[in-house]
């Protein structure tokens, strides 16, 4: 599921930025200090993925009904939502390149809250509510925490927050339909 994330996260910023395959490369590598040494010489969007935890915010409750295409009925608990926090950083041979590249991918993300379903791979094609995009705001203190556990070099970068619903709800089979419901009384004193 995470993979198909990746692609999602791919071909919404190949268009919407743009970053045309043939100029910039997307990664999803830690920017660790073996990672950058062997950068090639094209400029590189990296999406690193650190963190995956349930949405409690946008949890629902109950129970719903699905019916598949063939008929068949289950009852199943609402859809859970994720929330997948990814460092984005710009790679290139010059500070003012990286500066550019990663302002233009920060004014794609401000833009588009929502990733609209032309950019949805596999399951996300399906599954709703749509991925919402969110730069997640702090006090900074955690970068240079989090670089140095890297064990790269500190550089600037967006702290995105992707939530998504995620299709991993148990089922069970649900009876057929009410259609009528008897109510009977006895005339006990």
């Amino acid at each position: 599921m995470l993979h198909l994330l990746d692609e999602t996260l791919e071909a919404f910023l190949r268009e919407v930025v743009p970053l045309p395959a043939r100029d910039v490369d997307v990664a999803f590598d830690a920017p660790d200090g073996e990672w950058s040494a062997a950068l090639s010489s094209r400029p590189t969007v990296d999406l690193y993925l650190w963190d995956v935890r349930p949405n409690l915010a946008e949890r629902d409750y109950g129970e719903v009904i699905v019916e598949e295409p063939d008929g068949r009925r289950y009852r199943r608990d609402p859809l859970p939502r994720v929330d997948c926090r990814y460092l984005v950083t710009a790679w290139t041979s010059e500070v003012r390149d990286e500066h550019s590249l990663l302002g233009d991918v920060l004014s794609a993300l401000l833009l588009h809250p929502v990733i609209d379903t032309e950019h949805l791979r596999g399951a996300f094609a399906t599954i709703r509510p749509l991925p919402t995009l969110k730069l997640r705001s702090g006090d900074g203190s955690e970068n240079s925490d989090f670089w140095s556990a890297l064990g790269g070099q500190l550089k600037p970068g967006l702290d995105l927050v992707v939530t998504v619903t995620v299709d991993a709800a148990l089922r069970a089979v649900a009876g057929p339909p009410t259609e009528a419901i008897t109510v009977r009384a006895t005339g006990r004193n």
